[in-house]
This record gives structure tokens, C-alpha cells and sequence, in this order.
């Protein structure tokens, strides 16, 4: 008879039902590839009280083991949801069945025979009718050969009751069984080749057995990085030619000095690179990126990549030490790179006498591959601003073969075109670079998709993370987790437990109202005594006619000024650069009155000189020209760049010949008349500051900031062991003044450094143009001993400090310049923000921050030159300066004079609100980023460390690259545990307080498409991580962070299993609902309408396939052109039940 498993009357299964039936004793003897655990305990329930012995022999389980494919794997594949949920107590009555004496097992060797044989002889004499039966064919003993459970197989078998085909078929068995090579015992390989025997019998029973271990979250937790991620490392690990080159990277000084963390990371970077052409680097501040970024450029130097780097001038040298002949720690690896700053990318600036010195082809434009290193890549955001075009145009599309590295730790806290700009370096400006890669059609209608969903997130005040990674979809993340290695402190500390960051002490707030003129007591007093207009700034208003500023007017209330291309209209740049400087003076107000006076001083001289122009040319209608200069600082100018006014110049006639001469005049003397006002009042404060050099008491000041610093400094210099702190301003104005200062009034050791080099309090030392070697008189034990290599040093203590201590007293005698440098220290560093990136100056342990940058993020790179891995102090400290009584006073400040500003009527006209997106982040609106700001500001008072994870939105919420580098440090000494782990193992955690998700009871499980069959090691097509709760409802949807709450969780005990366990009837069936509704889900939702009916509509994933239709995604068409529905794809047979966590109160 024809037994199909594709019958629904006469399966395997409804074969031996009706026969056994009529046996009450006698022995089965069985030919199958394997057995599954499910289909082994349905035969032996079906015939154990009717058989007294059982003889297996088990066709692809070969004697030697076979690396591909797990034993187990085998043993417990083709599991329904519900059997993957008993799983466990399964495998326990697998085990107890057999061990039984009355059970014999073989195998063959080698794997020869593909026969499936079932084989019933009955020991009852008195049995009347089919005493002995058997089957033969393609069935396998599993649930899907035996017809249990429905299969895309095709299985077919005979069945027979004839004595003589009976005969014949056990004589064969017999035979078999006692062939020499049918053993009982098997063969375990290990690593090095070395075998092993084993009892058969015993081996499957401790393969099973594995499956009732009691596993922990933190075997879940990476089983499902391992399924998750393993592909994406695995290249990594198995590719012969990335290995060797890996292996000499391995070999490198660079490589060996760094953290496990940072040696993952510059292997990401270097995988991503290779693939897309490009990667983004942006962990946070203090985790060592120039390091990395180094192991990166020493991989692609090894492949023979020419590497060019771009850094802001401030950085230079924060780059050129580490190259060869600098007598770095890195000099065996003699590092070569081509150094040009931000700023000099233009064509005639790529010119400079030592850069065609350096290379003919200044531009880089010969046929050799390149990596083009960018860091602080966040400067160069703008795709208008020349130095972006002459980028992209000359230099990268000019080069076949380039790849490139950005760095940068800035949030994104403007807007995503900025990142979208960044990508354009590392597409060449293709907007369908990754649509063979990643199925990404067109990256500006992503961006500008996700730029839409970020600003309205930014709108709602209380708005979580997690609903805007929901909003952005699935390219976006893919995008960015494909090309963004981002990590935080936190997420370092939590995979590489050896790590020590210093311990942030909370913040000192120093609310001072500055003192600027005698008579004048509130800043909102002085600024009344503000110009108001500054109309020596804004000449170009004055050379239009009465009905060009008539048409003005209304082309402004049609928003004909509004956008990229008022950048090119000069009366409203002119109108820019005015508003700035308003906002600006602000600034310096705050920092010091020093600061406010030099800059007053140098408006009122522009203003004056104009006015005399003015007067030259009435006199003698000479030929008059106005210069326009900007006053903006080193800093401000590398932030603002595309937005400066550069040398433009206007001829007085033009004004002349408009009739507006005498108008500008007169708002000349306008303005003059309040600056007068404001130089003459603080003319006589300086005055008075300069007369408390000369009394008896230098260490007091009627400059009460000054003297609030000189406190501070006085107790550390008394109490403290620590002497070092960095006192950060944004001004050099400021940072002249405070040295001056501090010198005058009896401090030593004294350095202040800007853009432009250092000077010290030490005599001769008024100007040194490379501060670098300052920098190491001031942090020696980083910048000396930590950061160079010395190799003739030894020493047998581990302490850093004592290493430290020993090699002081040994380096005097062999180094005479490092003897100088310890014999001349530096405790008091005064630096504007030419020191705020870039530089490691941990030996301080406190930074001073004399005034607050108008970008809130400076202040923690600010902080990060301090508070940095591997500090040799365990405490830092931050003291910060509020130019008012409090903090509410202060932004109410801002904000007052931000609005006064903005509304004001410059010469009667309309005031510009939207001139551009950088502009009403800086002048104008209380506008996302300014509530933004604000918050850090506030957050700034209580906690550094919270400011620095403060959510505002940041690349590492974009990145996944966490858990697989998680994941490959595990594998590194496990990856044979984890390919062996068998699927169905599972564990529990309980509810923890300190974790901040929205936690409920409910699963997480790991789940895989199509179901993996029998001896099938591919991957799942798909794969889906969910925490849902007893509804089938998603408790977190975002697979980033149901991944970070594992992770979170990985090493809590195992709890709330007990039930599950035993396989309890109820406890099994209340995760299998669960899970069988949240495929519903996926396939249709039921709705209820206004008149209460019920109807089904699409579920979330038919939703998700029609969208991802209507965007052209090759996967999606995939899936369509076979045919597939969602109720077929999220039928739940359809899907392997991998792994999970059972979340409990």
C-alpha cells in the first residue's frame, strides 16, 4: 500500500496507529536519517506499552563528526511554536526514554545509507491476523515525515503486511545491524585533531541533554547576536586576504596600544569602508577617536592607499606628531599622511609655497587609491560653502579610487541635512549610491523624509527617543547602521568592564552679574547703551534709492529674501553680519568686561573711520571706498565660515548718487554717540583695575568675576593635591586678560594658549608659535610618558603612578629637553577653545569655565580634555561661570535680547525672519535648537555626565554596531560554543528597577523565515526580534532597544522559568497565544467601525510591503513577483522559533 504524507486519510502516522494496535508486545526496529525530539516521543507514546525493545539506526548522524552541522540541530528541528515552548520537558523525556536498556542505537560509517525503514515484530504467538508490518521509503522519523505536521516534502513510502516482502526487509535490517560499519560508538574531533570515542547512545543523550540545561539571559542574549550579527562579522573572521591584512594591522604599535573597544572599532570602520566607501566615526567625546582613526589610516597605508587628512588649523598638530620622524610611540609604524586644514581647501590656498613643495599636484588628483581622513567633519555640513565644493569637486571627483573617514562626536542637533551633506563626501554626490548595496533609491528624499519626521519630533516637548527611530523607517536606519560606528561612555563601560573613567563631581555654579562700568549695575541696563544700529556695518542699505527700498519692503513681506539665496543679496549678508555682532557683543559682555571694551573699541574705530571718509569726500568728492572687516574670533569664524562677510568694498558715491548720504551720516553719529558712551564708562573701570596692581592687596578686585576666579585658584593651590586646572574662555580678548592678570597678582606657572600659539609667565616665553611643547609642561605624564614610546625605560610595577614616579627620576638623566620641560612646569593653563578638541590634558583635574560657549556642546568637549579613559585622577571637576543671579535669569536674558534684536526696525525695514537655517539658530527664533540649548544649559548646573547623555538625538541612536562588536569579543575564545548552541533554549528575567524602559510582563523571542530545515545551515531569509506582551502586542518596537534592554539584562539570574520548565500545559500555552496573535497582527488587524461591526484590515506588515512597494524596494518586488501574501509569510508554521526571554514581575 501507498503511505503519502501528503494524504489526509493515510499518512506515516495513521499506517502504524492502525497496526500497532493490534500488538500487545514485540519490538520495532527503525532506519531513519535522524529523529526529531517531538516525532521520537509521539512514536514512543504511541507504542511504548505494546514494545519491549527498540533497535535505531541513524543514518546521517555519521560516526565522525561533522562541522557543518550540529548533532542537535538535527534532533530538534521541525518544531511547531508550541513544541518549541515544551522543548525542554521534551528533551527530558527524550533522555529518560532513552536511557532505557531496553533502547539500542547505531550509527554508520560512512554516512551510506539513505533508506527509511520502519520494522513491527510482534512476540504474541496467539496474535491472529498481521502479526508483524512494516514501511518503506523516504520518511524520516520527524513530525513532518510522519505526516504530523504539514511540510513542503514530498515524502512517499510503501507499506506492507506480506510475509515473505516482511521477511526480506528485517533480514536486511539484521544484516545492516551487524555490518562493520554500523558501530556504537562515534568519534568527537576536537580543535587540534585529537579524537575522541564515545558510546553512541551516550552522545545523543548528552546532545539532548543540552536542551534542559538552565540557561542564562546573558546565553540568550548572545545567541541572538549571534544569529542577528554573525553573518555580518563572519566575513571578517573567515576571509583569508582580510585576515592577513587584519593580522599586520595586529602587528602594529598602533593597533597594540589600543583599548579592545577601539581595536573593534577601527575594525568596523575598516569593514565598512572597504564595502561602502566610506564610514562615519562618532563616538563621544574622550573615547580616543584620533587613535582610532590612526589604526584605520595604518590599515589602508598597508594596502598601499595614499591618505590625505583634513583637520581644522586648530588640530594640526594634534595630527602631525603622530607622523614618522616626530619621535611619536608610534615611530615603528612610521605613519605618512599629507596634512591641509578646512580652511585651506581653495584653489589658491592648496597653493601655498610649502604645499607644492610637499606634492605637485596640490590637489591630489594623481591615479593612486586614496582615503581622504576628515575630521571635525561636522565643519565642512554646508554643501554651498566654497570649501564643501572645492572638496567634492576637485578633489574627490577627480579621483577614481577614493575612499573616506569622517570623524566627529558633534550631535545632531541642527538639522539631518548636515549629515546628509557629510555622506555626499563619501558618495561623490551620487543620490543612488547604495541602491545596489542597501536598496536605497534616493537619499535626498530620505533625508529630507527624515528631516520632516526630526523637526516634528523636536515640536513635542515630551517626545521619547523611540518615537522618532519609529518614524524614520527602515532605510534610514540601515543607512546610517551601515556606515556610522558611534559608541558612548555608557555603552563602553557596559561591554568592556576594565575600563575606569573618572568620577564627574557635580558642577560649581558661579552666578555673577559682570561688572562693566561703575554706574551701571544689571546687564539689561548696559545693553540699553547699545548702538541701535550699526550702520558703519551695513552700508549696502544706503546705496538704494528711496524706490529700491519701497520695492525692498514688499519683496520682504512676499519672502522674496528668504533661503539659501539671500546669501547672495548683500544687504541682507549686511544685515546678517549686524544681528550676529549684536548677538555677539552679548557673548563677549559675558565673558569679560575686558573682552566687551576691545571689542566696543574696535566698532566704535570702524564706525569713526567711516564717518571720516564721509567727511574726505564731502570736502573733495574724493574717491572713497568703505572696507567691510569681521570681528568674529578664530572660533567664531571656523563656525560660522560660509556665513563671514570676507573683503567687500563699497564706493561712497554709490550711496552718493542713491540720496542717502546725509542719511548715513547721520546714523553714523547715532551710533557713535552710544559707543562714545560705552568706551568712556569703561575707560574708567579699567582705570580702577589697573590701580589694584599697585595696592597693597592684589588678590582683591572690584572685578567680582576676576575675584571669584582668584578664590577658586587660591583653595586649590592650598588645599588641593592636584595643582593643574584649565581655565577655558571663547575669547582671546578674555584669555590675555586673564593671564595678565593672574600673573600681576602673585600666580605662577602660568600658560595661556589660542589659535595663534602660547605664552608663558616664565621669562623669554611671550611667544611660542607651536604650543604643543607647552602642552607637555602642563600634562607631562600624558603627553610625555603616555603618549611616546620608551623603550629603554623598565620598570616591574603596574601602578600608572608609580610608573609614572620611577620614570621622572630615570628620563632626567637620559633626555635633557624632557628635563627642561619637568624643570619648568606649567598648573594654571589659560586656553580659549583652540584646546577644547582634540587634546588629551588629563594630569588636570579640574576645568574653569570662565564664560559659556553659545553652543552647550562645547562645554562638554570642554570637559572631555579632562575627564578621559585611563585619567590618573579619580575625580574630576567642573566649575562654571552664569553671567546672572540664576539660571532662569540668564536664558531670559538671552531670549530678551535675541527677540529685542531681532524685532528691531533696522533703518524702518522689515527684520528678516527666516534668512537661513543657521541664521535662526543663531540670531533669531527661540527655535528648536535654542529650547534644545536651553535644557543643556539648565542640565549643565547639576550634572556634566548627564549632559553628555543628555537625549538629545545622537548618531549612537542610529547604530547597532555596539552588539556586534558585543558579540565578536564574546566569539573571539567562544565561537565553537555559540555554533553549536542549538535553537529552542530559552530563559527568564525579573523586572529591574534601575532600567529606564517601559517594561511589562511578556516574551522576547527571536524569530526566523522560512523555517530551517533538517541538515540546513543557511540563514533565515528573515529574522524578527519582539517583546510583546500576553496580547500579542508590541511592548518595544524598536530592535535597537529590545537589544539594549537585553543587554542591560544579560547578567541578571535566571528567574520565573519553573513552569515553563516542566513544560506546564497552561504556562505554555499562554507564550504560544502570545505569539500566535502577534502574527495575526502582522497579517490583519480587526477593527471595530461606528456602528460596532467588526472587520479585518491590514496588519502592521501588509502596511509596511505596501509601502516599501510604493518606493520601488527590489525586496519587496521580490516577494510579490513569488507570490507570497502576508497571511502565508506570518503563518506561524512558517517560522522557527529560536530563542527567547520570558520578562516577569
Amino acid at each position: 500500500m501507498l503511505v503519502d504524507n501528503h494524504s489526509k486519510k493515510q499518512k506515516v502516522h495513521h499506517w502504524i496507529e492502525e497496526y500497532i494496535t493490534l500488538s500487545n508486545n514485540g519490538e520495532f526496529s527503525i532506519v531513519t536519517g535522524f529523529f526529531t525530539i517531538g516525532a521520537l516521543l509521539y512514536f514512543v507514546k504511541l507504542t511504548n506499552d505494546k514494545i519491549a525493545k527498540y533497535r535505531f539506526i541513524l543514518g546521517d548522524i555519521t560516526q565522525r563528526d561533522v562541522t557543518e552541522i550540529s548533532s542537535l540541530d538535527l534532533l530538534n528541528s521541525d518544531l511547531s511554536l508550541e513544541k518549541a515552548l515544551q522543548l525542554k520537558s521534551l528533551a527530558k523525556e527524550a533522555v529518560d526514554f532513552l536511557e532505557l536498556d531496553e533502547v539500542s542505537l547505531k550509527t554508520l560509517e560512512p554516512n551510506f545509507c539513505h533508506a527509511k525503514v520502519y520494522i513491527h515484530t510482534t512476540y504474541d504467538d496467539k496474535m491472529i491476523g498481521h502479526k508483524n508490518f512494516f514501511l518503506s521509503g523516504s520518511s524520516n522519523l520527524t513530525e513532518a515525515g510522519l505526516g504530523l505536521k504539514e511540510s513542503d516534502n514530498f515524502e512517499l513510502n510503501v507499506g506492507g503486511l506480506e510475509v515473505t516482502q516482511y521477511t526480506e526487509i528485517l533480514n536486511w535490517f539484521n544484516a545492516l545491524w551487524e555490518h562493520p560499519k554500523a558501530h556504537n560508538f562515534k568519534i568527537l574531533v576536537d580543535e587540534n585533531g585529537k579524537e575522541t570515542q564515545i558510546d553512541f547512545k551516550t552522545y545523543l543523550i548528552n546532545e539532548i541533554s543540552k536542551l534542559f540545561q538552565e540557561f542564562l539571559p546573558k546565553d540568550i542574549y548572545f545567541k541572538i547576536l549571534f544569529e542577528r550579527f554573525y553573518n555580518d562579522i563572519s566575513l571578517s573572521i573567515n576571509t583569508p586576504e582580510y585576515q592577513r591584512n587584519i593580522q599586520k594591522l595586529k602587528d602594529s604599535e598602533i593597533y597594540s596600544a589600543l583599548y579592545e573597544f577601539q581595536q573593534k572599532g577601527a575594525e568596523s570602520l575598516i569593514n565598512r569602508i572597504e564595502k561602502y566607501n566610506g564610514a562615519i566615526l562618532a563616538d563621544a567625546v574622550g573615547l580616543g577617536k584620533t587613535w582610532t582613526a590612526l589604526a584605520v589610516i595604518k590599515y589602508f597605508q598597508n594596502r598601499g592607499r595614499e591618505i590625505l587628512l583634513l583637520c581644522p588649523k586648530k588640530l594640526h598638530y594634534n595630527w602631525l606628531k603622530y607622523k614618522k620622524n616626530q619621535n611619536s610611540r608610534f615611530e615603528k609604524d612610521e605613519l605618512e599622511y599629507h596634512i591641509r586644514f578646512h580652511t585651506d581647501l581653495d584653489e589658491k590656498l592648496m597653493q601655498k609655497p610649502e604645499y607644492v613643495h610637499d606634492r605637485k599636484d596640490y590637489n591630489f588628483t594623481n591615479k593612486k587609491p586614496k582615503l581622504i581622513v576628515i575630521d571635525e567633519s561636522h565643519n565642512l555640513r554646508n554643501d554651498k560653502s566654497k570649501h564643501f565644493e572645492y572638496l567634492l569637486e576637485e578633489i574627490i571627483k577627480k579621483n577614481e579610487d577614493v575612499k573616506v573617514l569622517l570623524l566627529s562626536a558633534t550631535p545632531i542637533n541642527t538639522d539631518f541635512k548636515d549629515v546628509r551633506n557629510q555622506l555626499k563626501l563619501i558618495t561623490k554626490d551620487n543620490n543612488g549610491a547604495f541602491k545596489e548595496e542597501m536598496d536605497i533609491n534616493n537619499l535626498d528624499y530620505l533625508f529630507k523624509q527624515t528631516s520632516k519626521h526630526y523637526n516634528q519630533w523636536q515640536q513635542e516637548k515630551e517626545a521619547s527617543i523611540t518615537e522618532l527611530t519609529q518614524s524614520f523607517g527602515r532605510d534610514f536606519f540601515k543607512l546610517t547602521d551601515s556606515l556610522i560606528v558611534a559608541r558612548t561612555r555608557k555603552m563602553i563601560v557596559h561591554q568592556q568592564r576594565d575600563l575606569v573613567f573618572p568620577t564627574k563631581a557635580k558642577p560649581i555654579n558661579k552666578y555673577i552679574t559682570p561688572k562693566i562700568m561703575l554706574e551701571v549695575d544689571t546687564l539689561e541696563d548696559l545693553i540699553h547703551k547699545f548702538p541701535p544700529i550699526l550702520s558703519g556695518y551695513q552700508p549696502n542699505y544706503y546705496t538704494l534709492t528711496r524706490d529700491q527700498r519701497a520695492q525692498r519692503k514688499r519683496d520682504e513681506r512676499e519672502g522674496v529674501y528668504s533661503g539659501e539665496n539671500v546669501l547672495e543679496d548683500d544687504v541682507a549678508r549686511d544685515r546678517f553680519l549686524v544681528k550676529m555682532m549684536y548677538i555677539l557683543l552679548l557673548k563677549r559682555l559675558e565673558s569679560s568686561w575686558f573682552s566687551f571694551h576691545t571689542t566696543v573699541n574696535k566698532i566704535l574705530e570702524h564706525h569713526q573711520n567711516v564717518l571720516t571718509k564721509i567727511e574726505n569726500y564731502q570736502k573733495c568728492k574724493s574717491s572713497e571706498i568703505l572696507s567691510q572687516t569681521s570681528l568674529l574670533s578664530d572660533d567664531e569664524e571656523e563656525d560660522f565660515q560660509e556665513y563671514t562677510i570676507g573683503k567687500r568694498e563699497i564706493k561712497l558715491s554709490d550711496i552718493d548718487n542713491a540720496g542717502n548720504l546725509s542719511l548715513f551720516e547721520k546714523s553714523l553719529k547715532r551710533d557713535i554717540s552710544k559707543l562714545k558712551g560705552l568706551s568712556k564708562g569703561m575707560d574708567y573701570f579699567s582705570e580702577v583695575i589697573a590701580q589694584e596692581l599697585e595696592d597693597d592687596e592684589p588678590l582683591k578686585s572690584r572685578d567680582s568675576k576676576l575675584q571669584e576666579l582668584i578664590a577658586i585658584l587660591n583653595n586649590k593651590k592650598e588645599n588641593a593635591t592636584n595643582k593643574k586646572v584649565i581655565i577655558f574662555t571663547t575669547y582671546t580678548d578674555t584669555a590675555q586678560y586673564l593671564f595678565e592678570q593672574l600673573s600681576a597678582r602673585g600666580f605662577s606657572k602660568i600658560a595661556m594658549i589660542n589659535g595663534n600659539g602660547a605664552r608663558t609667565d616664565y621669562e623669554g616665553e611671550t611667544h611660542i608659535p607651536n604650543f604643543e611643547g607647552v602642552l607637555e609642561r602642563f600634562a607631562p605624564f600624558t603627553k610625555l610618558f603616555v603618549e611616546r614610546k620608551w623603550e629603554d625605560f623598565e620598570c616591574e610595577t603596574e601602578s600608572p603612578q608609580e610608573r609614572y614616579t620611577l620614570w621622572k627620576e630615570w628620563v632626567v638623566s637620559v633626555d635633557n629637553k624632557v628635563k627642561q620641560q619637568l624643570a619648568t612646569p606649567i598648573d594654571i593653563l589659560v586656553a580659549t577653545d583652540a584646546l577644547s578638541e582634540g587634546q588629551n590634558l588629563q594630569d588636570a583635574d579640574m576645568v574653569i569655565n570662565y564664560d559659556i560657549h553659545w553652543n552647550p556642546v562645547r562645554t562638554i568637549q570642554r570637559v572631555g580634555r579632562i575627564d578621559r579613559l585611563g585619567s590618573p585622577n579619580q575625580e574630576v571637576f567642573t566649575v562654571n561661570f552664569w553671567p546672572a543671579p540664576n539660571i532662569n535669569e540668564y536664558l531670559n536674558l538671552q531670549t530678551r535680547i535675541e527677540k529685542r534684536m531681532a524685532a528691531m526696525k533696522i533703518i524702518g525695514s522689515e527684520d528678516i525672519k527666516d534668512f537661513t537655517e543657521n541664521y535662526a539658530n543663531i540670531a533669531v527664533d527661540t527655535d528648536l535648537e535654542e529650547r534644545q540649548n536651553q535644557k543643556m544649559l539648565e542640565q549643565m548646573q547639576d550634572s556634566i555626565e548627564e549632559l553628555e547623555t543628555e537625549k538629545s538625538f545622537g548618531f549612537d541612536d542610529l547604530s547597532l554596531e555596539m552588539y556586534r562588536q558585543d558579540l565578536a569579543i564574546e566569539l573571539e575564545n567562544r565561537l565553537n560554543h555559540y555554533l553549536q548552541l542549538p535553537n529552542g533554549i530559552f530563559s527568564g528575567v525579573a523586572f529591574a528597577e534601575a532600567i529606564e524602559n517601559e517594561q511589562k510582563e511578556g516574551i522576547i523571542a527571536l524569530l526566523g523565515s522560512p523555517v530551517r530545515k533538517a541538515k540546513q545551515k543557511k540563514a533565515y531569509q528573515q529574522l524578527k526580534l519582539v517583546y510583546i506582551d500576553a496580547q500579542g502586542k508590541e511592548i518595544l518596537v524598536n530592535e535597537k532597544e529590545i537589544l539594549h534592554y537585553l543587554s542591560q539584562q544579560k547578567n541578571a539570574p535566571r528567574y520565573g522559568c519553573e513552569k515553563l520548565d516542566i513544560g506546564d500545559p497552561e504556562e505554555v500555552k499562554h507564550y504560544a497565544n502570545a505569539l500566535t496573535q502577534w502574527f495575526e497582527h502582522q497579517q490583519a488587524n480587526t477593527v471595530v467601525d461606528e456602528e460596532g461591526h467588526t472587520k479585518k484590515v491590514a496588519g502592521k506588515a501588509s502596511l509596511d510591503m505596501l509601502d516599501q512597494l510604493s518606493k520601488g524596494k527590489k525586496t519587496a518586488i521580490e516577494e510579490m513577483k513569488n507570490t507570497q501574501t502576508m497571511s502565508t509569510k506570518y503563518n506561524k508554521d512558517n517560522w522557527d522559533l529560536i530563542t527567547w526571554l520570558i520578562v516577569k514581575k
